[in-house]
């Protein structure tokens, strides 16, 4: 009995570590806020580019010099508002008109979150400089000898028009009878956008260069977790599809250390944080180097060059990549490049979490609401796993009346433990009652719900997802806490239906294991406490009805 109850405690400890794990003890005070920059854009220095594969390393100068262009080019499609820099033709801010930064009281406008930002004058917590930059940068590109070409534009502000499919943005420049031509396509209802260089070589000369496209970030906090309710301490960092795994994390802490060089056939350069990915996807039929790097002010870089380009005279080549730029919406991503949709990262147990997430989308689509669909699919593997909990119940509840005797059995023996085993040995021997009987199916079903713990933290379709009432964002805390109130009371009710532990200090324990995961699930997103909340409640249900059907089939057995 003593081992029984060692076990569970250890296992609903397991539970509880792994659960509030995510809990980010220092999370961010940080008010709301949304700056999108409209300030200040650059002829970036050297200290930005890579250093390239031929011997000779384009020089880092690192001077952080930033300079303003003279027009920044504004793009807003019915899902991006991105503003490129002539100088470069880099992105420099992105925001996203259908994810509010936050929901608005009311009365308040709507601010769109804004994952890409140039700003470096901004202060506090949030992002000061996270942009998507890619050039020509070698020889006689633009970009070359440390500068930022300035392109040419038809005009500075571009809209996707109701009943138009794409846009297309030309930046051209021409130097010594070479026309380059950088496009941006953005799509309506995507967040993908393809950036392609065309070089038309009218000189009598060969020209030669050599495509990059990277991410440059600064080493600020989430803005995801910046104006919520429930900050969980999600990862944010860098990854890419090395040589050895489709998916593979490479922090920002380990870029000065470790950088990261691999030439990776296909492949993508990513930057993740929580709900939200950027990343350059290019040519999957290639090979490309993929690389990170920190430069002395601090900034972070990841991204990939490919292998030189030469244009003949009279010759025409294209070269570019895809820039993703959005939430983290795995079929869209996994169409990009292999591996890419695994920055939904649902841990260790992704084999479980995976196929939870379908089931849930697919309940999704009949039902319209991510609340029910996760009290739906809650009942789905409670059903799935009942044969387990009937044999778990069962047992809790032969252990619940053999507990007059076990009180017996230590008034007798008193702190004579061996004596005491010996006897519970053969009264569980004499009664048919295994005591791990109540444990293991308990272990079995683990690992499941913790993989689905993880599917509803990392689903961005639960952002914002309203349930009912007083329920408007399952992403965010119950804001009465009564989600989690319901959720101590069912566990309190569990251990009432539950054999009390012959042990003092093992009953002390599982007395206070209520009041602990009460004030830790207050902070909770309310679509895990609501899943935690419809798990109990079924359980107690079944637990009920099982442990009645026992002590009839004991009466029963009295009488005859």
């Amino acid at each position: 009995m003593d081992f029984q109850r060692t076990l569970l405690i250890g296992a609903i400890a397991v539970v509880g570590v792994l659960t509030l794990q995510q809990w980010n003890e220092d999370y961010p005070g940080t008010p709301k806020s949304a700056s999108v920059a409209q300030s200040v854009s650059s002829s970036q220095a050297g200290s930005d580019m890579p250093s390239l594969n031929d011997g000779s390393a384009i020089p880092a100068t690192d001077d952080g010099a930033v300079k303003p262009s003279a027009q920044l080019i504004s793009i807003k499609t019915n899902t991006i508002d991105a503003l490129i820099d002539p100088a470069g033709g880099d992105i420099i801010s992105l925001t996203m008109p259908q994810y509010p930064a936050w929901l608005p009281e009311e009365d308040e406008p709507t601010v769109p979150f804004q994952l890409l930002v140039n700003s470096p004058d901004c202060q506090g917590e949030t992002t000061c400089v996270f942009t998507a930059q890619s050039a020509l940068a070698k020889t006689d590109g633009p970009d070359a000898n440390n500068l930022r070409g300035v392109y040419r534009v038809k005009q500075a502000n571009y809209t996707l028009e109701d009943g138009e499919n794409t846009l297309t943005v030309d930046l051209q420049k021409n130097t010594d009878g070479v026309d380059i031509t950088k496009t941006f396509t953005f799509y309506r209802d995507r967040y993908d956008v393809a950036v392609n260089y065309q070089i038309v070589n009218n000189s009598n000369k060969v020209w030669r260069d050599q495509f990059y496209a990277q991410l440059k970030r600064d080493n600020s906090g989430d803005p995801s977790q910046l104006n919520s309710k429930a900050p969980m301490n999600t990862y944010l960092g860098a990854a890419v599809h090395s040589n050895d795994e489709p998916y593979t994390k490479l922090p920002f802490d380990e870029f000065s250390d470790k950088p990261f060089a691999e030439r990776v056939q296909g492949g993508y350069a990513a930057m993740l944080q929580h709900y939200f990915v950027s990343a350059w996807v290019p040519d999957q039929q290639k090979a490309h180097q993929y690389y990170t790097k920190q430069n002395k002010d601090g900034y972070n870089f990841v991204g990939f060059y490919d292998d030189a380009i030469v244009a003949k005279p009279g010759e025409t080549i294209e070269t570019g990549a895809t820039l993703y730029v959005g939430p983290k919406k795995q079929e869209k991503l996994k169409s990009l490049s292999d591996g890419l949709e695994l920055t939904v990262d649902y841990g260790m147990l992704w084999f479980l979490a995976q196929p939870l997430f379908t089931i849930l989308k697919w309940i999704h689509s009949l039902v319209g609401n991510w609340g029910w669909s996760i009290i739906l699919l809650t009942v789905l593997v409670k059903a799935v796993f009942y044969p387990l909990n009937a044999t778990s119940f069962r047992s809790m509840a032969k252990m619940r009346k053999l507990g007059p005797k076990l009180q017996e059995m230590k008034e007798k023996y008193g702190d004579d433990r061996q004596k005491m085993s010996q006897a519970m040995m053969e009264l569980y021997k004499k009664e048919k009652v295994n005591p791990m009987g109540g444990c293991l199916p308990i272990l079995v079903q683990m690992p499941v719900f913790i993989a689905l713990y993880w599917t509803l933290l990392e689903s961005v379709e639960l952002r914002q997802a309203p349930w009912l009432g007083w329920i408007y964002d399952l992403s965010q805390m119950d804001p009465y806490f009564i989600l989690p109130l319901i959720m101590g009371a069912s566990m309190f009710i569990q251990q009432v239906l539950n054999p009390t532990p012959p042990d003092p200090v093992q009953a002390k324990v599982m007395k206070m294991m209520p009041v602990i995961f009460t004030f830790f699930f207050l902070f909770f997103p309310a679509g895990l406490v609501l899943y935690w909340v419809t798990n109990n409640v079924l359980s107690i249900i079944q637990q009920y009805i099982i442990t009645q059907k026992i002590e009839k089939e004991g009466s029963e057995a009295v009488r005859e």
